[in-house]
């Protein structure tokens, strides 16, 4: 913790080092010198790759509930994993390709090809720049470069009034408009998690005009008059000046949030893009804290009974809830059960789709 970026460097750098680290994984508050963050762990860290980003908040043990500048790092050690690192540069000018591509270098970095991976072995690791509007189509391309693994991630953040962008760092470069893939080869069980504890209720709406991530018109009227026409419907009030109701799509069964940032005149403003046509059920919050806790004892079992680590992308809406809920304390309590390090997020990657609301993860077993 504090304010002073290459001491908050040096510290992180100086708790990881060791002769057998793999890789690294460094976040940090959005208010730090990202250029510094980077070269420093980057430099004291070398041969191991360092790959991080900034956020609006760290998670981990003794990392600040409330406002406080810090960063977090977690590493990777030893002969059981083995690290392929790609990078999707310039997105805006041809997300899908650069990011399928990244996917391709990763996996020849570390002698293997897309197509050959395993998945009882391999996993991949994504980093999205949250705000180079091109965070779909990352998780499209990405994925779709090898269907047959799990793809878990989130976008680095920034304050969400904040004019300036987030970035990402890759060995000590970095980077804005980019993604990250990150493969892992593991020979201890991993298992990737993607938790959200909003609950449907019984309303559907069809969104009729929209733009990227802003709905303009639901089933045919005005959106934000009509979102509280249906809430009201079921005796529910739409809360200002940020809403505790989200949206999802469904796909296969299963939900895929969109969070609602913020209202402005008739419009609804997303943390993920629709299209005009898109079917929504609007979602409302459920048990935050149970459902933290019993998702992550679900993850510790998968891998054997305890978990060694858990990267973590929590999404920053579930942030903004906890706190408006006076759950901050209760949610650093339920990472704090495990070796929980990560940052929140602006969106989260959960195979080929970007939703929000959500914890997505990955787990790890403990060497026997």
């Amino acid at each position: 913790m504090g304010a002073d970026s290459e001491l908050v460097a040096r510290e992180i750098a100086d708790g990881l080092a060791a002769p057998d680290l793999r890789v690294a994984f460094v976040f940090a508050d959005w208010r730090h010198d990202p250029q510094v963050i980077a070269e420093v762990t980057h430099r004291e860290l070398v041969p191991a790759p360092v790959i991080g980003g900034t956020t609006t908040g760290v998670i981990g043990k003794g990392a600040p509930l409330l406002d406080g500048l810090a960063a977090v790092g977690l590493g990777l050690y030893g002969d059981w994993v083995h690290v392929g690192i790609g990078v999707a540069k310039e997105l805006p000018k041809s997300a899908l390709t650069r990011s399928r591509d990244a996917v391709q270098r990763a996996a020849i970095s570390m002698g293997r090809s897309a197509t050959g991976l395993d998945p009882s072995r391999h996993v991949a690791i994504t980093l999205v720049d949250g705000r180079c509007g091109q965070e779909e189509a990352f998780c499209i391309g990405s994925a779709a470069a090898a269907p047959q693994i799990r793809f878990v991630g989130g976008c680095a953040a920034t304050e969400v009034q904040s004019t300036r962008r987030p970035f990402l760092w890759v060995d000590g470069e970095v980077l804005t408009d980019a993604g990250v893939v990150v493969l892992l080869e593991s020979e201890l069980p991993f298992h990737a998690v993607m938790s959200s504890h909003v609950l449907p209720t019984e309303i559907n709406t069809v969104v009729t005009a929209s733009s990227g991530r802003v709905i303009e018109e639901l089933d045919g009227r005005p959106a934000v008059s009509r979102l509280r026409e249906l809430l009201r419907g079921v005796g529910e009030e739409l809360a200002m000046p940020r809403p505790n109701h989200t949206f999802a799509r469904y796909v296969d069964g299963l939900p895929y949030v969109r969070s609602i940032t913020h209202l402005e005149n008739e419009c609804i403003h997303l943390a993920s893009a629709v299209d005009p046509g898109h079917v929504l059920r609007i979602m409302c919050p459920g048990d935050l804290i149970g459902t933290t806790t019993r998702d992550l004892a679900l993850a510790a079992e998968k891998v054997g009974g305890t978990m060694g680590a858990f990267l973590a992308c929590s999404c920053l809406g579930r942030h903004w809830e906890a706190s408006m809920r006076n759950l901050e304390r209760e949610l650093a309590g339920a990472y704090g059960q495990y070796d929980v390090v990560g940052f929140q997020s602006l969106g989260e990657q959960s195979g080929m789709l970007l939703v929000n609301h959500t914890l997505a993860g990955l787990a790890i077993g403990r060497p026997r």
